[in-house]
């Protein structure tokens, strides 16, 4: 069979459950909301042009056009019954226009569009990361593409019972979570994952839903069971408890036009002193701040009034964080203490005309959700970094070993900024073993105002000229 024809197949099942599918989808539905929430968050224009994948009967549609309001919709599905089924539903408000569509191929739509959402559909792709790629060259500039699909371990315990049978099922083969990247250099973006675990009378309930939704189309290569082989599994799925999970994973991520002109200050440690070297390298490059993620404001001011202060930025170079947490924690403890949901895949940067100093929270290994930690976001954030460092003993230690986590991850470090009583000594060490310029040491102050931090400010290397050096720099070998 070639892949047009069991894409065909795939549509046609889908389309002869048409009528049915929402007796049946409530996984679906589930999840159909909770990408809509992800997608309510993300900063979209007015009247945003949406391209929406495999639409089914529209629960994703009226979903999105419940939080988003007007706009202007392109609705597509590989599945002629599908698409009417997702049009005979509420009108949307503005504009709409439904097309049949293989999404993995969407060349023939012209675009540009802001937004690019799928739920539940694109698992069905051939390449999904190729697929992806090929949504994602239909974006807008800054445009979105938000997607859920499956994952690794989906329907696990349907196949542990072919396996009880001495069979090995037909399902799908999904990817890890982590696999899941669009084939797109600039892009810029993530994946979180959520288990939804659903539970059935007995094994033929479970197919019958699966019939019910039109997801019955084998693996490529795959033949069905004989009933004999099925009253075994089935048998197997029962003594087993008859439930199943699902392993959802939520991509989001957002066409860039170019990296932000910038540095990310990061630090070896926690109180390593992050926001007064992030006030100096503001002060000194006539820069922007924004810290996304802001913990600990139950205890002490946060972080970019500080800044504002120390570097004398006015109102208009100051961004707010993306999440404020009260408890002084990692971002993943505090929002799991204050029930809130903190999801890295949704923090995009400010648009910015003057340089932008973005300030992480404590170090590289900082969870900041279930599945992403702080050096998760630089990367994605695709800025140099600038490294806070003590200068103390230990310091040598703690800088390589951070400064090497970079490296492995192809983050480009601009330079390292040591504070405490100088030490030339770790200072040569960690440039000689780093292969890393430190910027500036800051002695021990007496007073940490604004005229201390234009004083050190002076003294730190233009931005333009840091650039240079890094561009020039040879590759490193890992």
């Amino acid at each position: 069979m070639t892949q047009a024809q069991h894409n065909k197949q795939i549509g046609a099942r889908f389309g002869a459950a048409a009528r049915r599918y929402d007796d049946h989808a409530r996984i679906q539905r589930i999840t159909a909301e909770r990408l809509a929430d992800d997608i309510s968050r993300l900063r979209l224009p007015s009247r945003p042009r949406i391209l929406e994948i495999g639409c089914g009967t529209g629960l994703l549609t009226q979903a999105l056009a419940r939080r988003l309001g007007p706009a202007d919709w392109t609705i597509t599905d590989i599945s002629p019954a599908m698409l009417a089924a997702s049009q005979r539903g509420p009108a949307l408000p503005g504009t709409a226009r439904y097309q049949v569509l293989d999404g993995e191929y969407p060349e023939v739509l012209a675009g540009p569009y802001d937004l690019i959402c799928s739920s539940l559909a694109v698992q069905w792709f051939t390449d999904l990361n190729a697929g992806l790629g090929r949504l994602a060259g239909l974006l807008a500039p800054e445009g979105h593409l938000a997607v859920a699909t499956l994952a690794d371990g989906t329907f696990g315990e349907w196949q542990a019972a072919h396996q009880a049978a001495g069979l090995v099922a037909a399902t799908p083969r999904y990817p890890s979570h982590a696999a899941i990247r669009p084939a797109m250099s600039n892009l810029a973006g993530g994946v979180h994952n959520e288990r939804l675990i659903q539970n059935h009378p007995d094994g033929l309930h479970f197919l019958k839903g699966l019939k019910g939704i039109g997801a019955t189309t084998p693996a490529p290569g795959r033949s069905p069971l004989s009933a004999a082989e099925l009253r075994r599994v089935l048998a197997a799925f029962d003594e087993q408890g008859a439930m199943v999970t699902y392993h959802l994973a939520y991509g989001m991520w957002k066409k860039s036009t170019q990296r932000p002109a910038g540095v990310f200050v990061t630090g070896t440690d926690t109180g390593i002193g992050k926001t007064l070297v992030s006030a100096i390298l503001a002060r000194a490059w006539n820069a922007d701040y924004w810290k996304p993620v802001q913990t600990g404001v139950s205890e002490e001011p946060g972080d970019t009034d500080t800044v504002a202060q120390l570097a004398q930025l006015p109102p208009h170079r100051l961004h707010l964080p993306a999440y404020v947490l009260q408890a002084p924690l990692s971002p993943w403890a505090a929002a799991t203490l204050e029930d809130t949901v903190v999801d890295a895949t949704t923090i995009v940067p400010p648009t910015t005309r003057a340089p932008l100093i973005v300030e992480g929270a404590g170090g590289l290994y900082v969870p900041i959700d279930d599945t992403h930690m702080m050096i998760d976001l630089i990367a994605r954030l695709d800025m140099p970094v600038v490294l806070a460092a003590r200068s103390g003993l230990g310091t040598i230690n703690h800088t390589l070993l951070s400064l090497e986590a970079l490296k492995r991850r192809g983050i480009p470090v601009l330079g390292v900024v040591m504070s405490g009583p100088l030490s030339a000594g770790n200072k040569e060490a960690i440039e000689r073993f780093g292969n890393v310029r430190v910027l500036a040491e800051i002695p021990p102050l007496s007073k940490v105002d604004a005229a201390a931090v234009d004083a050190l400010a002076q003294g730190i290397p233009p931005l333009e000229e840091c650039l240079a050096a890094l561009s020039d720099a040879p590759a490193q070998a890992d």
